[in-house]
């Protein structure tokens, strides 16, 4: 049985999970069909429940929805209640501007907590689109929703912004979590234990099956596995896997140590090791990355942690887990 990742974990891996939607990754856009009836439902691993209009599909790389057809997109992101101060402070104009986010408008949803409702507008390679993100909490848990829709030509049209608000106003933190799918093996664990999912079809795994206490971020080794968002094709592979890890969350003076080409399970892809320390304490940090590239598009990323001064005992067992990645049909 998979366990969420949700209420715990180290200050710079939940900063990490929620910067992959705090950074408002463009995924596939489009429009809301109308006149259609709303249903219930939760995404892969996920304990957040919304209404939804006939369309939607639960999607395959991440914990969220889409609508093939129409193209719009619902992410989905579950954080440690904690987080709901940092998000706050960090959804500001200025800070999403610097993600290429121009903020239309920030308002409050027909629901009855507290929440933050954002507006707002990005272009990017894949085209105009409008963003619409909700952050809300209930207990433990933060919630952080974002809508991606595609701006459509002059003679489509496009859905009211009320559609999507509704979507978002419906959202609320169940007590159990949807069941999860497993898109991807690891042959080899070594001395490492799953210790939960998130974004979906993402793993966190630790030497003693739980979430890293909070405290202290940097003194125990980490790895994680995630998809990427969509199944664009990556240019510049070894650029954006560097820039990739330069953006963590919660680490500060990121260095390269060395990158080279690898295949594991039968895919390629560029292996990083560096070094870096913790944004909080200063603890040094050494950090391994592996970014395989699928044939279909998109990535799958590697994520390890450990201390420094325990590099030569984990760094071979990182690149041994990360030589037993294997996708599953």
């Amino acid at each position: 049985m998979h366990k969420t990742f949700r209420a715990t974990g180290p200050g710079h891996l939940w900063r990490w999970i929620a910067g992959v939607c705090a950074a408002l990754l463009v995924l596939a856009g489009g429009f809301i069909s109308d006149g259609a009836s709303a249903r219930i439902q939760k995404a892969p691993a996920s304990r957040i429940a919304l209404d939804l209009p006939d369309g939607y599909e639960p999607a395959k790389l991440f914990a969220g929805f889409i609508h093939e057809r129409l193209g719009v997109s619902l992410v989905i992101v579950e954080m440690p209640g904690r987080a709901y101060e940092e998000l706050a402070k960090g959804l500001t104009p200025a800070a999403l501007a610097a993600k290429g986010v121009t903020v239309v408008r920030q308002a409050k949803l027909a629901r009855p907590d507290e929440h933050i409702f954002i507006e707002g507008e990005q272009v990017s390679p894949a085209g105009a689109f409008a963003k619409y993100l909700v952050v809300f909490r209930d207990g433990d848990v933060t919630a952080l929703i974002t809508a991606n829709v595609q701006k459509a030509a002059p003679d489509k049209g496009g859905p009211p912004p009320a559609e999507i608000e509704a979507i978002l106003a419906s959202a609320r933190i169940e007590p159990t979590a949807a069941a999860a799918k497993d898109l991807f093996t690891l042959r080899y664990l070594g001395p490492f234990q799953p210790a939960g999912a998130f974004l979906g079809n993402a793993r966190t795994f630790t030497l003693d099956g739980r979430p890293p206490p909070v405290g202290s971020p940097a003194t125990q080794p980490v790895l994680i596995v995630a998809p990427s968002l969509d199944k664009r094709t990556v240019p510049n592979p070894g650029d954006y896997a560097e820039k990739l890890l330069l953006g963590l969350g919660g680490l500060k003076d990121v260095k390269v140590v060395e990158r080279d080409n690898v295949t594991y399970g039968g895919v390629g892809g560029i292996e990083i090791e560096a070094e870096a320390r913790e944004k909080d304490s200063g603890a040094p940090v050494m950090l391994y990355q592996v970014v395989l590239l699928p044939r279909d598009g998109g990535y799958w990323r590697i994520l390890a942690q450990a201390p420094r001064g325990d590099r030569d005992r984990f760094l071979s067992e990182f690149r041994r887990i990360a030589s037993g990645f294997a996708l599953l049909p």
